[in-house]
């Protein structure tokens, strides 16, 4: 019996910039998406359909779990019937801006595409994805990449290696909850992305920006506080996705105990650091 081990890598927004809202009441973006070695680990093998089996350390309710919505949506798309046991061993925290439960949909697709011997194409597995969440599509294509339209829009740039420290708060914050939360007044001004992409691919990464932290700061004052600090050893410091994780490019690794020393009264409330670099992939597939 074939069974499929499968690593899906986090992400973080380096840059990311809201242009307007759209008619279905979605918005328009532009962000610069880059993987990270961070992962969640998942094991797939076929059971008869429609026997849908998951094990995971981390109990998340069915009807809520992006796993299994990919399932689903990939026998709605596709017709190919077939059932699964899922070992779902998460490490990347729930609600943190990291792409966990995207990258763990893009996995489950994927992992289909290949047990049933759909060859569906990148693209049509990507299709797939978009109907379960904007950054689903990124995943597919991995390493960095621009995103477009409400994010299922990918153009793959030239990847590029660095060095992260992740701030993870001990709580998560709801995607839709901050998008709601925009006014028309926030989207006057918007960022030159064409500089910052050739900066890019050159190897240099300019000043992060996150359209979000006005919002997400107003309601979360501790992580305001905390990029202020950063601050002071650092500009390259921002809030990933709508949150709550905060990275910071480390150029210098003696940057990072002159972080902890700067936060260390955040870390006694629970919050954790976490070092880590960029990721070529989004999808890694072991059979």
């Amino acid at each position: 019996m074939e069974r499929l081990n499968i690593y899906t890598f986090g992400k973080i927004t380096l840059f990311l910039d809201v242009i307007n809202k759209r008619e279905d009441g979605y918005h328009n973006i532009k962000i610069l998406l880059h993987n990270i070695n961070l992962w969640d680990f998942m094991q797939i093998s076929p059971l008869p359909y429609p026997k849908f089996i998951i094990n995971s350390n981390l109990n998340i309710p069915l009807e809520e779990n992006l796993v299994y919505k990919a399932y689903k949506k990939f026998i709605e798309t596709t017709g190919r019937k077939i059932g699964v046991r899922i070992f779902l061993y998460k490490k990347i925290p729930i609600q943190a801006g990291l792409g966990g439960g995207s990258s763990n949909a893009a996995g489950i697709i994927w992992g289909l595409n290949i047990l049933t011997k759909s060859n569906l194409s990148l693209k049509e597995m990507a299709n797939i994805g978009e109907t379960l969440g904007s950054d689903v599509p990124f995943f597919f294509y991995g390493g960095s990449c621009v995103a477009e339209g409400k994010g299922e829009l990918i153009t793959k740039i030239s990847h590029q290696n660095f060095k992260f420290l992740l701030i993870l708060p001990p709580y998560g914050i709801s995607t839709r909850d901050i998008y709601s939360k925009i006014k028309k007044e926030d989207l006057g001004t918007h960022i030159n992305f064409e500089e910052i992409i050739s900066n890019f691919e050159k190897g240099f990464l300019s000043k992060p920006y996150n359209f979000f932290e006005k919002i997400v700061f107003e309601e979360y004052q501790e992580l305001r506080e905390i990029k202020e600090l950063i601050s002071e050893i650092t500009p390259y410091v921002a809030l990933t996705g709508t949150g709550s994780t905060m990275f910071v490019l480390i150029r210098d690794d003696s940057e990072i105990k002159k972080i902890i020393k700067k936060i260390e009264e955040y870390l006694a409330k629970g919050y954790k650091i976490r070092s880590v670099k960029s990721s070529p992939l989004g999808i890694k597939i072991l059979r």
